[in-house]
């Protein structure tokens, strides 16, 4: 093989650092090779990023803004895959990706390149495609993880780094069955793995149980890299320690651009929440205990109910703005189905200029960035949020009401950060040489050009000189001149009410649809 990618979703070299892990081969590549931080995409999550990095374009270019979207009429669910640009499995012919995000229901139009899905898809027999089905490593091959067993950290962990070994052995066959001249595989539970670190009190918990995954999850990247001439780590987001939640929609709120639903009594899941948050702003020490309690049940369906709970209903017909998930405000203008502002742009400006002045209290800003739509995206398209408040370190932007009526209140909790990692070896990359200010929409082109293919002249991204052997110029061509997206044929294929349902499913556990 001339190339492989590894995704290592979630990865940033802070976690390894934080828990004083040193995976042995992930080291190497990085001491060996080409190294650098790895900036995600607004907002720094698995569909936009990945399908950033496949297509090698933004997501104002290609839709996917956020892990959920809203349609006109108000109504939330997940995205489904873009099918207006062309992506990675598109461009390079004799490839095999494995377990790539937000592909689902996406032909390769490159020639003899296979294509194995990943979030988006119902099922595993929905993400691979069924000529492949007959590899022997099929039949163990496990498309996501079994929340149920969240609540025993132990039988998780082991879980999760079982997943991680199957999705290996699935790629090595997979490998060596077609042979290909480019590699994809991503191991996810990295991220899984994050999420749950918020479930332990302490560090040395939350190291040791860190350490075992991540030492599974070098030893299986190590397993595929000997597989090929050059070898590219990367992650699409990273995580990091959140010390503060940011409580935007509470804030729109109380300034009246966002009105809640009203008239309904409460239900026995919003009451408990009420009296929790009431007894939790009087004691730290309750605070921090019910924080724990929390977190250790939101997996669970009274959990989820709690989690439902604690969030605005937001009446978004009657609303001027709103925040969708992880930052991005949007405006009730004539995208919507009852519009009620006339003049979007200036609210947008209105919006941008007062959230940058939220703050903590510690005195510090909420927002590290607050960006309109055009200022955040290259070409952002008309579903993309109004307005996009990038958080400073520690702080998350949560959905979830205020514990203590505060718009920045205190946490102990791991999430997204934008900063992941990215790391090359091999004669086609320079030898011990830092990369700076990487971008994931360069990984494509970057890519392309170490393997010495034309680059489609549209992309978003640009090629990396310098983490590069090779002193020959880039070669771009017109886009028209590549293959356009292929969809798959739909006669065995769920129908995709099928596949929003499960998807759903999946992201309410994750807490994207909460």
């Amino acid at each position: 093989m001339d190339l492989l990618v590894v995704g290592l979703d979630g990865l940033s070299t802070n976690m390894l650092d934080r828990f004083g892990v040193e995976p042995a081969f992930i080291s190497q590549t990085r001491t060996e090779g080409v190294a650098g931080d790895l900036t995600s995409v607004d907002t720094p999550t698995t569909l936009p990023a990945w399908t950033s990095f496949a297509t090698g374009k933004d997501p104002g270019t290609h839709g996917l803004t956020n892990m959920i979207r809203q349609s006109p009429d108000y109504e939330v669910g997940p995205f489904e895959t873009n099918t207006s640009e062309a992506a990675i499995y598109d461009l390079i012919d004799d490839a095999v990706f494995v377990n790539l995000p937000a592909s689902v229901g996406r032909e390769p139009a490159a020639e003899g390149t296979h294509l194995v899905s990943a979030m988006l898809a119902r099922d595993k027999a929905d993400a691979v495609p069924e000529y492949m089905q007959s590899l022997s490593t099929y039949e163990e091959y496990i498309l996501d993880h079994d929340k149920s067993l969240k609540s025993r950290p132990d039988r998780y962990f082991d879980h999760v780094c079982e997943i991680t070994r199957r999705r290996r052995d699935f790629a090595v066959e997979a490998f060596e069955t077609y042979e290909p001249r480019v590699g994809f595989v991503l191991f996810s539970t990295p991220d899984w793995a994050g999420h749950l670190l918020s479930n332990f009190s302490n560090d040395d918990e939350r190291a040791g149980y860190y350490r075992q995954l991540l030492e599974v999850v070098d030893d299986c990247a190590a397993d595929v890299a000997g597989m090929a001439d050059n070898v590219v780590l990367m992650s699409d987001h990273g995580f990091e320690k959140k010390t503060h939640n940011v409580h935007l929609n509470e804030w729109l709120r109380d300034r009246g651009y966002l009105t809640e639903q009203s008239g309904d009594a409460p239900t026995g899941a919003a009451s408990t929440v009420r009296v929790a948050t009431a007894v939790a702003a009087r004691s730290d020490a309750l605070y921090e205990a019910m924080r724990r309690v929390y977190n250790y049940i939101i997996g669970t369906r009274v959990g989820q109910g709690l989690q439902e709970a604690a969030k605005p209903d937001v009446d978004y017909a009657a609303s001027r703005a709103w925040q969708l998930r992880y930052g991005c405000v949007y405006i009730n203008d004539d995208r919507f189905d009852h519009p009620s502002v006339d003049d979007p742009d200036a609210l947008a400006r209105e919006l941008r200029d007062e959230i940058a002045e939220i703050t903590g209290p510690d005195g510090e800003p909420a927002f590290r960035d607050v960006l309109l739509g055009e200022e955040a995206y290259a070409d952002p398209g008309p579903m993309a949020p109004d307005v996009v408040a990038r958080p400073a370190p520690g702080r998350f932007p949560t959905m979830l009401d205020s514990p203590t009526g505060d718009y920045v209140s205190r946490t102990n909790n791991y999430n997204h950060r934008y900063r992941g990692i990215f790391a090359a070896t091999g004669p086609a990359f320079e030898a011990e040489t830092t990369v700076e200010s990487m971008s994931i929409v360069d990984v494509l082109p970057t890519v392309l050009h170490a393997l010495g293919d034309p680059l489609p002249d549209d992309l978003d991204g640009s090629v990396r000189r310098e983490a590069l052997a090779t002193a020959v110029d880039p070669r771009s061509e017109p886009a028209d001149t590549f293959p356009g997206p292929r969809i798959a044929g739909e006669a065995d294929a769920p129908d995709q009410d099928e596949r929003d349902d499960a998807v759903e499913a999946r992201l309410q556990d994750l807490g994207y649809m909460n």
